[in-house]
């Protein structure tokens, strides 16, 4: 009996050693390598697993990498109506879908971008130039791209925020191209990115990128980790510890995270006295 304790509590233990250790998936705030999100946290971004109610933060930040749930979208469509400011990063034909769900005609398109001119090593990495706008003030004045995409501006009062250089092509098609683009909806704004590798550790230090991402942060964001591909065992297991985690902060069951060690003492000192 005792070693059965002892086994499950080891396997609870090795979970959450697993969980909350170093990650290798794009994007992850707990991801230190090049693909990761962990300078980006430290800046601003701070990471959220679920949304439970009222959002309260000066920003959202969000990768659909997954399909969002309805309950979610409205949660993120009535923080922007209230005042709030939404960034969507866009990580695939999910960011499109959450943009419908959101009311918006606006959409990320599928072509990337090159630059043979303003580049960064290589035409790969094009430049992008904000642009002065009293919507959302940018103080970043250069930024390095990646993988980025054209945005396709389909909403009344949409804003460019940075676009490409005229040099610039995509597919069969020139530059400039819209990168960073605002859309008022309601009392706020949703901004568009084109690519989540700006704020990638490998990328987040060049040029005015941290700067940028300071700009959109306006203070401490929360960054949707939830929404990123959930294939990656890791990131799905942190999820639903956080997720649980919350669910006790929320209900009574906080009371029986705090008496947790009181039992399992008992339950061991109880077997020994068996012996």
């Amino acid at each position: 009996m005792r070693w059965i304790l002892l086994s499950i509590i080891a396997v609870v233990v090795l979970i959450i050693a697993v969980a909350l250790g170093p990650s290798l998936a794009p994007f992850d705030v707990n991801n230190t390598y090049w693909d990761g999100y962990s300078t980006a946290a430290s800046i601003c971004l701070k990471p959220a697993y679920a949304l439970n109610g009222p959002i309260n933060a000066s920003a959202v930040f969000v990768i659909p990498e997954i399909r969002i749930p309805r309950s979610q979208a409205d949660l993120l469509l009535n923080y922007v109506e209230g005042g709030g400011r939404l960034v969507v990063i866009n990580g695939g034909p999910w960011s499109n879908e959450l943009l419908r769900e959101l009311g918006l005609s606006s959409r990320f398109l599928n072509t990337v971008i090159q630059d043979q001119t303003l580049n960064y090593v290589n035409n790969k990495f094009p430049l992008a130039f904000a642009i002065s706008n009293p919507a959302i003030p940018i103080n970043a004045s250069v930024i390095v791209l990646d993988n980025a995409t054209p945005i396709m501006i389909e909403d009344p009062g949409a804003v460019i925020l940075a676009e490409t250089s005229p040099f610039s092509r995509a597919g069969n098609e020139s530059g400039p191209f819209p990168v960073i683009v605002a859309i008022p909806l309601g009392r706020g704004y949703v901004i568009l990115i084109s690519t989540p590798s700006i704020f990638m550790n490998s990328l987040i230090n060049e040029a005015g990128n941290s700067e940028l991402l300071r700009d959109l942060c306006n203070g401490t964001a929360l960054y949707l980790e939830n929404t990123l591909a959930m294939n990656n065992a890791q990131l799905l297991t942190r999820s639903y510890l956080y997720t649980a985690y919350s669910v006790m902060l929320i209900y009574p069951l906080n009371y029986l995270l705090i008496t947790l060690p009181l039992l399992i003492s008992s339950i061991v000192l109880l077997i020994r006295g068996k012996r």
